[in-house]
């Protein structure tokens, strides 16, 4: 079994992350993506990885305070990471709507990783409304939608019990299986320092580094993800996985 390798949060090593430039180049030169959604104020549905945009964009706030309509009014873009100065920028960037990134990926072979970024704040009615938008859009490969949070999982359980469904944890998973069984996971999404010695589907975040990236390989992890998906692809042809 090949090691499917997801861009994280597009190719951040080349271009800002989060960013419709990131993954148009994603969408012509990847396989698999996976990207954070949060939630405005009036519930539009918006890729960014972090709760607040102090970090990736050159205004400040919580993205749930704000009105989608102010958040383009107020002409925010997305900015370099200070430790990526060189990331590109073909367009004019501005915090992405789920739908502009769907667009990208429909009807393509792309595998989407959708996580609901809900391990600080809930967002009320953000799985319906995920669910809702992804009907517009025609998908070749399963989705897989993660989040740190298990409730939030639940709650996509119930409103569908066929998605596939996958747990973010930064920790180690004492009966890793007893987890997956109790809450309809397909799978578990687990740092490098986490992974369980079990035969359980296991996607690994982040992964940068070319040693730990062979050794997932020679295991024939279900996934990673990694800031280079490039470099991740070449690796894995080398090596013959």
């Amino acid at each position: 079994m090949s090691t499917t390798i997801f861009g994280h949060r597009g190719m951040p090593v080349k271009f800002v992350e989060n960013s419709i430039s990131g993954f148009e180049y994603l969408a012509q030169n990847g396989e698999a993506v996976e990207f954070d959604v949060h939630l405005t104020k009036d519930n539009v549905p918006v890729i960014i990885h972090d709760e607040k945009l102090d970090r990736t964009t050159d205004s400040s706030g919580y993205i749930k305070d704000i009105n989608f309509a102010d958040l383009h009014a107020i002409y925010l873009d997305l900015v370099n990471d200070e430790n990526r100065k060189n990331q590109n920028k073909i367009h004019d960037e501005h915090i992405p709507t789920l739908d502009d990134v769907l667009a990208i990926f429909n009807r393509s072979n792309i595998q989407l990783n959708i996580e609901l970024k809900t391990d600080q704040f809930e967002y009320p009615g953000i799985e319906e409304i995920v669910l809702n938008t992804l009907k517009n859009y025609d998908f070749q490969q399963p989705i897989v939608f993660s989040s740190f949070n298990i409730q939030t999982l639940n709650r996509l359980y119930q409103i569908d019990n066929t998605l596939n469904l996958a747990f973010l944890s930064p920790f180690k998973i004492l009966d890793p299986e007893k987890v997956i069984s109790d809450n309809h996971l397909q799978a578990l999404h687990l740092n490098y320092e986490s992974l369980s010695e079990t035969n359980i589907e296991q996607r690994i975040w982040t992964v940068n580094d070319e040693e730990q990236m062979k050794k997932l390989f020679s295991l024939q992890m279900t996934g990673i993800f990694t800031d280079n998906f490039e470099m991740a692809m070449q690796l894995r042809e080398k090596l013959g996985n």
